[in-house]
């Protein structure tokens, strides 16, 4: 397993084969890239959060989403956060908020993703979930 450096992230949105709209050189970086949220939120309890970002990955990339450590010292928690070569669409966080309101602002970075190279071929992603806008929930 792989993962893709800031050059090779850059490298590959230039070819045009990974998405990541809009795209911000503040976010990007030594080896993932920094999601932002979509809008204003105060997180309590569980809550469901969307990416600022449109994220699209080739079939030969797959990605994983982590919490930046700022909020896990708050006491914030992402469940999940593994994402399919193919890919296209906002991210849906689902965040746990173990312990007073937290408030974070539209546009603050609060996620990382990290590019894994894949190894063989895939048919990609092609559930539910494919280009979601805004926050999804489940569809279970």
């Amino acid at each position: 397993m792989a993962i893709l450096s800031e050059s090779k992230i850059k490298e590959k949105i230039e070819e045009g084969a990974l998405l990541i709209e809009p795209f911000s050189d503040g976010c990007l970086q030594p080896a993932s890239y920094d999601l932002r949220v979509d809008q204003d939120y105060v997180l309590r309890g569980h809550c469901l959060v969307s990416s600022l970002e449109t994220v699209g990955l080739p079939m030969d990339v797959a990605g994983l989403v982590r919490m930046r450590s700022t909020f896990g010292r708050e006491g914030v928690f992402l469940s999940g956060g593994y994402i399919d070569p193919g890919y296209k669409g906002d991210i849906t966080l689902c965040l746990f908020n173990a312990g007073g309101s937290v408030e974070v602002g539209e546009g603050e970075r609060i996620a990382q993703i990290v590019f894994l190279d894949v190894v063989g071929e895939t048919g990609g992603y092609s559930g539910s979930y494919q280009n979601s806008c805004g926050v999804t929930k489940s569809k279970r």
